[in-house]
């Protein structure tokens, strides 16, 4: 009869058993998926970085051709010789070009440089059994700029053409189509060039088109079957992607043993909680049958005995399971979610915030939002997310001792145990990551060189201060500078010298704005842009007039000026957003400005106005 009725209790602590391990075993799934996710999103996240930097790096490397096209645009039709300064600057900034070629109207080549190695190309016509043709008559028809498929060129190997067409107007103001500025890539030499200014070395690289592979760069220990294909944009061409493999070691870098240890603290806590559970009914059994016969006393004893050391064992086998989850980086802390009482953290949750463990579990307890602020609305979310099977990975703060916060990625699962709720919550100090994450924002918005915003973040802010301006019904500003004679500077006294005056012409725009708002801008090679929000001509002039102030305080020598010093000149113009639907008149008209400004002398500010409007250059501008 008694025998019977211990069978329904050991069958209780057998299924209580079966749910602790098959908790640990979810737990332990739920961490390693989790985990798994984070993998993906880090190597998604560097991958769709590394092909937004890329096609960054091709759009700022290509603007020297959009900048010859928009002398010959403006001015009309360069001189042979000064479109082969322009294009032996281009050569010269970006390696990867292949060559410069301008097509004319009867789509028939009639300039190149180089020669060397392209003569093939020197007498190439555009007819309409050529692969790119469509693709150049639609440059013609749109105006914009156009990135061609691969192709065999005539100079041997596979390679790409940047269509950009230009036009001249006539005498009655209409635009009449001039030809192509072609600039002409080799696929290998391109994708070297491009890559060889981004970091990836954790990554093989491929550069797929339409599903074909155009181009690899193989690293050791890559992982094939985890490759990641991200689409890329090289201008208005969106045939192309890239497929990047991970390598075992970045792998390796990013993963973390915590799943596998929480599963083992898990089963061992289970297996110990039973076992305790289990002594205990056996314990009480043992009771029953000493009082009913003296004589199994000593049997009983020495089995109690027995059953004690057996305990102590267990006890120190848990204490070994809870210093393995110290040794762990990550914290990892359980606590009832009713009345926060703690029933478990490791040394990491809190001796990282400088805490004792007394004063974590204090705290948590008796004012939790001075430990997590948000705590209570963190528990509902975990609950909802829980419920709706959604990502139970939040991005917390937790307060250090010292009122410091530190950023906290805080994994977390519920468990429901009878009428309690407990909750098991894994935090890591992610705070390197969003570092990284802010620090790679703000590089694919800055200039290598200068330090100055990118042409990228030009686009950017001047629509969006466009936007801004018209709704509150005020003027804009821009001013467009370049500096004077710079291509005989570099060719008297080197690239190095150009890029050091390229620096200190960075800090003197800077320097020149004196108000929180105003931005200065590289916009391509020696040419710069300011844009002064809210500001109208008096506010423009004043600025323009600093800037000239400033560089002649440098009194940097410049050979090769007429000045026998570095000088600048700057196109002013002011617009008001609320009467034009776009920012593209104004940069026009700062343009025209600028290359006035450079007719008259240079050194000097030239304001746009109506009589600008109409006025066609009389000659071909000087060289920069």
């Amino acid at each position: 009869m008694r025998a019977r009725s211990v069978w329904p209790a050991r069958l209780a602590l057998a299924f209580l058993f079966l749910m602790l391990c098959l908790a640990s075993v979810a737990l332990w799934r739920q961490l390693e998926l989790d985990q798994q996710q984070r993998l993906e999103e880090r190597i998604g996240y560097q991958a769709r970085s590394l092909a937004r930097q890329l096609e960054n790096t091709l759009h700022t490397e290509v603007e020297s051709l959009d900048r010859i096209a928009r002398l010959w645009n403006n001015l009309g039709r360069l001189s042979r010789d000064d479109w082969e300064q322009e294009a032996e600057l281009a050569l010269a900034d970006f390696p990867a070009y292949q060559s410069v070629q301008w097509v004319g109207a009867d789509l028939q080549m009639h300039w190149l440089l180089p020669l060397r190695g392209n003569e093939a190309a020197a007498n190439f016509r555009l007819t309409p059994d050529h692969p790119n043709y469509p693709l150049a008559m639609q440059a013609k028809d749109t105006g914009q700029q156009r990135f061609s498929n691969s192709f065999q060129l005539v100079q041997g190997g596979r390679g790409f053409v940047l269509y950009t067409p230009l036009y001249l107007e006539d005498a009655k103001g209409q635009r009449q189509f001039d030809g192509f500025l072609q600039g002409v890539f080799r696929v290998q030499p391109l994708m070297d060039e491009l890559l060889a200014q981004l970091d990836s070395d954790s990554f093989s690289v491929r550069l797929l088109e339409n599903g074909q592979s155009l181009y690899s760069r193989e690293r050791p220990g890559t992982l094939a079957d985890t490759s990641i294909e991200v689409p890329l944009r090289l201008l208005n061409n969106q045939a192309f992607s890239l497929q990047l493999s991970p390598t075992a070691s970045l792998l390796q870098s990013l993963s973390t043993p915590l799943p596998q240890v929480v599963l083992g603290a898990g089963l061992a806590i289970s297996l110990l909680l039973v076992a305790a559970l289990a002594l205990a009914l056996e314990n009480a059994r043992r009771a029953g049958s000493m009082q009913r016969t003296n004589r199994r006393l000593q049997v009983e004893a020495t089995r109690r005995e027995e059953t004690e050391q057996h305990l102590r064992d267990s006890r120190e086998r848990l204490q070994l399971v809870l210093d393995l989850t110290d040794s762990s980086h990550d914290g990892l802390f359980i606590f009832d979610t009713r009345s926060r009482e703690l029933l478990h953290m490791n040394q990491a949750t809190y001796a990282g915030l400088g805490y004792r463990p007394e004063q974590f579990a204090q705290l948590l307890r008796d004012a939790p939002e001075q430990l997590l602020p948000g705590f209570h609305n963190w528990l509902e979310q975990a609950r909802e997310a829980q419920r709706d099977n959604q990502s139970r990975i939040f991005q917390r703060e937790m307060c250090r001792r010292d009122g410091s916060r530190q950023p906290a990625e805080i994994n977390t699962q519920l468990v429901q145990q009878g009428e309690r709720e407990y909750l098991i919550a894994v935090s890591r100090d992610n705070s390197e990551r969003l570092q990284l994450e802010a620090r790679l924002q703000r590089l694919s918005q800055q200039d290598g060189l200068t330090g100055l915003y990118n042409r990228r973040f030009f686009d950017q802010q001047l629509h969006s201060e466009w936007r801004r301006l018209r709704r509150i019904g005020a003027p804009l500003a821009l001013l467009m500078l370049d500096i004077d004679h710079f291509k005989a500077f570099n060719d008297g006294l080197g690239h190095l010298a150009g890029d050091d005056v390229l620096r200190q012409v960075g800090k003197v725009l800077q320097d020149s704005l004196q108000r929180e708002g105003d931005v200065a801008c590289r916009y391509g090679g020696e040419e710069f842009a300011i844009i002064l929000a809210n500001t109208g001509l008096d506010g423009g002039e004043h600025v323009a007039a600093r800037v000239h102030d400033l560089i002649a305080e440098l009194a940097i020598a410049h050979p090769g000026s007429p000045y026998g010093r570095l000088t600048l000149s700057i196109g002013l113009a002011v617009a008001e957003p609320v009467s034009e639907e776009s920012p593209g008149g104004l940069v026009a008209r700062s343009d025209r400005a600028l290359y006035r400004a450079k007719h008259e002398g240079r050194a000097r500010t030239c304001v746009w106005s109506e009589a600008l409007a109409g006025e066609e250059p009389d000659r071909p501008l000087p060289p920069a």
